[in-house]
């Protein structure tokens, strides 16, 4: 089961282990679902309401949640960690619920 991160307006926001590039987050609402970009906050695949999507470009806007979220993407998936991406400051682990 993908950890979730947060849950916002309807919206489920999680990550899942043996992933690809780009780090991304799935954002689930009602039968619809998407991948955005954890550091740019585009939607490369699927679909969400545009109203939803900016709830999560918000939520992800925040740096300690972005950071947050691309630190626990390449604990899920560390094989994908590029030689320049640091790992993220040790220590608070909430994700913004």
């Amino acid at each position: 089961m993908a950890p979730l991160l947060a849950e916002k307006d309807g919206v489920s926001i999680v990550i899942q282990g043996r992933e690809h590039l780009p780090a991304h987050i799935h954002v689930g609402y009602g039968d619809d679902e998407a991948l955005i970009d954890i550091r740019t906050g585009e939607m490369f695949e699927g679909y969400i309401p545009a109203k939803k999507l900016r709830i999560v470009q918000a939520w992800l806007a925040t740096r300690e949640n972005r950071e947050i979220v691309e630190e626990n993407f390449y604990e899920l998936n560390p094989r994908l960690r590029l030689p320049d991406t640091k790992p993220a400051k040790k220590g608070k682990r909430k994700g913004g619920k």
